[in-house]
């Protein structure tokens, strides 16, 4: 390959590994918004147990998801961003030492560097020059909202990179006529309405404009079959629209909307408001921008149909959006709605940066100013002055805080620069806001120094190491820097997620009633369960009850008296397992699917008789049923012990406690009655008990209360 070959794929290579370098830098972890909640709720059921539903998070309810005809929460969010971060949630799922959110979040931003990348290509095939080809890829990493966005989770720069990416394709097939260009551009508009449905503007957009020029002349064999070409790339991910709305919802064209959820907005107010507004307005969060008129103007001297085109795309989303009811793209920063089509308006930037001059100047000047909202809206989470508007007394998204200037993101952002408020990973160094991680810090910032060294060498015709190099160490330093983010963030959640991966089986259920619990299990935990998040499970349990054999219950820290949802699970089965740590309590209950008879009618002192003893050994759990009668009233209280022991009576599992988990202790008991008293024990893998000791003994002495045949414990065999 020649240098003047090579050139451009260096600087591709070492402009997408300082872009993902400084997007690293920005790295958070975590989403921003419940959005990034329901989407990675999804990935996280794909990669865990192959369904679609976003259970693990039943909290959310209608306000990010809507119920399918088997009762199960589906997001109605697009499913591209989902499909595409679906194998780094398998990585995240299958790896020790990070996380499954964690993985998910590196797709923000590999999209934003491979969005820039192709933002240089793109601008080198409109026959820019180098330099102005890499100043708007820089401009749109650093000095637009791809900056912030690249850390938040939402779909939108994904629909924007996709939309690039039909552009590319569109042009290669507009001016060469090319049956596989024209497949792709159909394929990457498909891509973009399964992330973002109302993408799907563009797909009639880039048809016609392929097809105008020809429109005063018949169609050649040849055109229609490019035409074919790209409707056959388009159609699978149309169909896949409709099987995924069929999956969830029972219907093709049912996508899980509500009624109210609709293009019902004040169309001028949404307009402005997405342009102009202090709290939503593109230009003011990166008045750069402003300049891709002047240079959309320039662009359609030069290439007539690719600026048409330009316009076409930004000016139906920006009406489309503008008629929504919520123009204003709810908790975000700045007009996350028009994210789709920022790329667009870069690329517009070109020609002025080609003329030179003072429209070079000031396109830098305006850049440099750009860069400010981006630095603000990555540096602290923007939900922090959101909900402080709302305890000021403002209606959620109220229209003052939309367009009143004193009311701006902008401006409030900078009160919330402090040290434990910072949203980057490396400022929470051992779990605390505001503590540095110096290796983190310093190996990101490396990785930045290089990946702009590289680029420097790469316009320069230097070797192709050095962009190699700024590839390589950026991925090496999120390899170093994820474990310890991991690592920073470990508590005594963990200590119960283990437990549940050590004893957990298929078939069970784990349900959670802490909300702020659903996003670390979404990371931490390694297990297979289906989960449910429910703060109050009572009307869950029943339903579950009947289609799982065990139910493990994450909740917090508390009494079984005081936990109405493990009263009903007491009821329900049989206790095998309850610990606590961290502020919660995890618990194990399991239901047998048929109990085996092992002794009836053993009389012990005091008038105690165990009336019936019967057993059921399923996997790892051994659950033990027994019927106590007291032929008198008892004056203390007794505890139950259950031991499995193996052939040479080694204890391999035990249960003590007052009878009936407590709740019915011996001094309770009346003369005659039955008492159904239910033990859970579970035992290690590979174990197979050969007999159970029963028996009941006095808590202060640990004396154990004799049978009428003077043995200390009742000895039952069970069953092989």
């Amino acid at each position: 390959m020649s240098k003047a070959k090579a050139a451009p794929a260096r600087v591709s290579l070492a402009l997408f590994g300082f872009l993902f370098a400084i997007c690293m830098l920005n790295y958070c972890g975590q989403p921003h918004s419940s959005d990034g909640l329901a989407m990675l709720a999804t990935a996280e059921s794909l990669v865990r147990h192959g369904r679609l539903d976003m259970n693990a998070y039943l909290w959310l309810g209608l306000q990010q998801g809507s119920f399918g005809p088997d009762g199960s929460l589906y997001s109605r969010k697009g499913f591209g961003q989902v499909l595409a971060c679906l194998p780094l949630a398998w990585l995240g799922l299958h790896l020790r030492g990070v996380g499954l959110v964690q993985m998910a979040m590196l797709l923000g931003p590999l999209v934003a560097a491979a969005t820039g990348t192709c933002l240089h290509a793109l601008a080198l095939q409109l026959g820019h020059s180098q330099g102005a080809a890499l100043a708007v890829a820089l401009i749109y990493g650093l000095a637009t909202p791809a900056l912030p966005y690249s850390k938040y989770f939402f779909s939108d720069p994904l629909a924007g990179l996709f939309l690039l990416l039909a552009c590319w394709a569109w042009l290669r097939w507009h001016k060469q006529g090319s049956r596989a260009s024209a497949a792709l551009c159909g394929c990457a508009v498909g891509a973009a309405a399964l992330t973002r449905s109302p993408s799907l503007v563009a797909a009639a957009v880039l048809l016609l404009a392929a097809l105008w020029p020809l429109s005063k002349r018949s169609f050649s064999r040849r055109q229609v079959l490019a035409a074919a070409c790209y409707i056959g790339g388009l159609l699978p991910w149309l169909v896949s629209m409709g099987l995924i709305n069929w999956l969830r919802y029972g219907s093709p064209w049912n996508s899980g909307y509500l009624a109210e959820e609709s293009f019902s907005g004040n169309w001028l107010e949404g307009v402005l408001g997405l342009l102009v507004s202090p709290g939503r307005g593109l230009f003011l969060y990166a008045p750069v921008l402003a300049l891709a008129l002047p240079g959309w103007r320039l662009l359609l001297r030069q290439e007539p149909a690719v600026a048409l085109v330009f316009g076409a795309l930004v000016s139906l989303h920006l009406l489309l959006y503008g008629k929504w009811f919520m123009w204003h793209g709810g908790y975000c920063w700045g007009p996350r709605f028009l994210l789709p089509t920022v790329p667009l308006l870069a690329l517009c930037l070109a020609p002025l940066w080609q003329r030179g001059g003072s429209r070079r100047a000031t396109l830098l000047l305006l850049a440099c100013l750009s860069f400010v909202p981006q630095f603000l809206g990555s540096a602290v989470d923007f939900a922090l002055y959101q909900e402080d508007l709302l305890r000021a007394g403002w209606p959620l998204f109220d229209r003052a805080t939309l367009f009143r200037p004193a009311l701006s993101p902008l401006l409030a952002q900078w009160r919330y620069l402090e040290p434990h408020n910072l949203d980057w990973a490396w400022a929470r160094a051992d779990g605390l806001p505001g503590r540095v991680d110096p290796v983190a810090l310093g190996a990101l910032l490396a990785a930045c120094a290089l990946g702009a060294l590289a680029i420097w060498r790469a316009v320069a015709g230097g070797m192709a190491l050095w962009a190699w190099l700024a590839l390589v160490l950026p991925l090496t330093s999120a390899a170093l820097c994820l474990p310890r983010y991991y690592r920073a963030q470990a508590g005594g959640l963990d200590e119960l997620l283990a437990a549940v991966e050590r004893n957990e089986r298929p078939g069970d259920a784990l349900i959670t009633t802490i909300p702020g619990d659903s996003l670390p299990l979404t990371d931490r935990y390694k297990g297979r369960l289906r989960r449910y998040g429910a703060p109050d499970p009572l009307a869950l349990l029943e339903e579950l009850g009947q289609r799982h054999g065990r139910l493990w219950l994450l909740q917090g820290e508390t009494t079984l008296e005081a936990s109405p949802a493990e009263q009903w699970l007491a009821g329900w089965g049989y206790q095998l397992l309850r610990a606590s740590a961290g502020g919660r309590t995890l618990a194990l209950y399991g239901r047998p699917s048929s109990l085996q008879p092992l002794a009836q009618g053993c009389r012990f002192a005091g008038g105690l008789v165990l009336e019936g003893a019967e057993v059921a050994l399923e996997g790892n759990a051994l659950y033990v049923r027994l019927l106590w009668r007291a032929e008198r009233p008892l004056q203390g209280d007794l505890k139950v012990f259950v031991h499995a022991r193996d052939d040479t009576s080694a204890l391999l599992a035990q249960h003590d406690g007052m009878p009936a988990l407590w709740q019915r202790p011996t001094s309770t008991w009346h003369r005659g009655e039955l008492v159904e008293d239910r033990h859970g024990l579970l035992l290690a893998p590979g174990q197979r008990p050969a007999t159970l000791h029963v028996g009941l003994y006095e808590p202060s002495t640990g004396q154990r209360l004799p049978l009428e045949t003077g043995e200390d414990a009742l000895r039952l065999p069970l069953p092989h």
